[in-house]
């Protein structure tokens, strides 16, 4: 009983990427519903996108460019990742927001009316309401916050989750996929009903609060934190970690993370870059002056997302497969720690196929440093 199929490629020739990947798939025996795409934005994005049309002419294939790539083989870089969906088990319904900036309530509104409109049409009589919806988003638009918001508010309660799109740690360019072109400033909404059981989720390893910063001057617009208990921001964070503002590296930021907390739960607010000009700090979400932020501590990064997953398995029985985006800072504390044969292996356990993100998406949340997803259940719903 195939559910769905995983294909991989590290050719850098999108021609023959694709036909790897085409080859892996094997669609002639297998009826595809759609296909994400994962891929590195070292591709030639435009050639990429034609080929892919190419090899699947009569499947939709939508995705988005990456920080990294994963499947059962574990972490890769400059790769795809191809995730195919049986049409047996799972229908589906898609849109492109091309205007992130002009996407409000109303907008959102009439699009997941829409969406639901098209699935309902694709379903048998007797089919039993199960539905998802994932979203991929211009990871460098800085309207993840504002988009997740609205269509959060036009969900009716189905369960939402995704990624933001990355680029391979250059912060320059991220891209959406959609009816063969790459797009920036955009995301892609697919609602996706399935036959299986399944659970979206998502876990961080966060321990405990090691003490409070207050941001006392920010620019919430472009995410910047100016001033932290009234004090430049990035000689606070450098201070804390032990270390000077010039000495600062992207590992700290992966080691030494920020959060806030909301209720009884923390979320962390990942710190992009810091700037020796003004010593600020840039965040990968939104942070506004009076925000707390907690230094907090960390568990084992393979111990969190093993027990989540455990828990799942537990409730739906063996997986058909695990969807995630994991924030790519995730990736990066594993390198440093060299977990990697750790977290391969868990891959492999619980067939964890997805890619690194610049953020993770649930409910409505922008989220940092997070593994966000959905647990597919081989057992059938209802």
């Amino acid at each position: 009983m195939t559910h769905t199929q995983t294909a991989t490629s590290s050719s850098m020739d999108p021609t023959v990427a694709c036909a790897e990947l085409s080859g892996q798939l094997n669609l002639e025996h297998f009826d595809s519903a759609f296909i994400l795409i994962f891929c590195s934005s070292q591709y030639d994005l435009s050639t990429l996108a034609v080929k892919l049309q190419q090899q699947f002419p009569h499947t939709q294939c939508f995705g988005c460019t990456t920080a990294g790539e994963f499947a059962k083989e574990g972490y890769k870089r400059e790769t795809i990742v191809a995730v195919s969906f049986s049409s047996e088990y799972f229908t589906f319904s898609s849109a492109l927001v091309t205007n992130l900036k002009e996407f409000d309530v109303l907008s959102a509104k009439e699009l997941m009316n829409d969406l639901n409109a098209q699935l309902a049409t694709k379903q048998a009589d007797d089919f039993v309401p199960n539905n998802f919806v994932l979203s991929l988003v211009d990871g460098l638009s800085s309207k993840e916050e504002e988009f997740l918001l609205n269509i959060d508010s036009a969900m009716s309660g189905i369960p939402h989750f995704g990624g933001s799109a990355g680029d391979d740690q250059m912060l320059n360019n991220t891209y959406v996929l959609y009816d063969g072109k790459f797009h920036d400033s955009a995301a892609v909404v697919i609602n996706i009903h399935s036959r299986l059981k399944f659970n979206v989720f998502t876990v961080n390893h966060i321990c405990e609060s090691l003490g409070k910063l207050v941001v006392t001057d920010a620019d919430p617009a472009t995410r910047q934190v100016f001033e932290i208990n009234a004090e430049p921001a990035a000689e606070v964070y450098a201070e804390l970690v032990g270390k000077t503002v010039e000495t600062l590296e992207p590992d700290d930021f992966a080691l030494y993370p920020l959060a806030v907390k909301v209720g009884n739960e923390y979320y962390i607010r990942s710190i992009q870059r810091a700037t020796d000009a003004f010593h600020s700090l840039s965040f990968y979400c939104a942070v506004d002056v009076g925000i707390v932020l907690n230094k907090v501590s960390l568990r084992s990064i393979n111990d969190a997302l093993h027990d989540k997953l455990s828990e799942l398995k537990a409730q739906l029985g063996k997986p058909a497969m695990v969807l995630g985006m994991d924030c790519f800072l995730r990736r990066v504390e594993v390198e440093h720690k060299e977990l990697g044969n750790e977290t391969k292996e868990l891959h492999e356990q619980y067939n964890i196929v997805g890619f690194n993100a610049y953020g993770e998406h649930i409910k409505g949340i922008h989220l940092n440093q997070t593994f966000t997803g959905v647990y597919l259940s081989e057992q059938i719903h209802g």
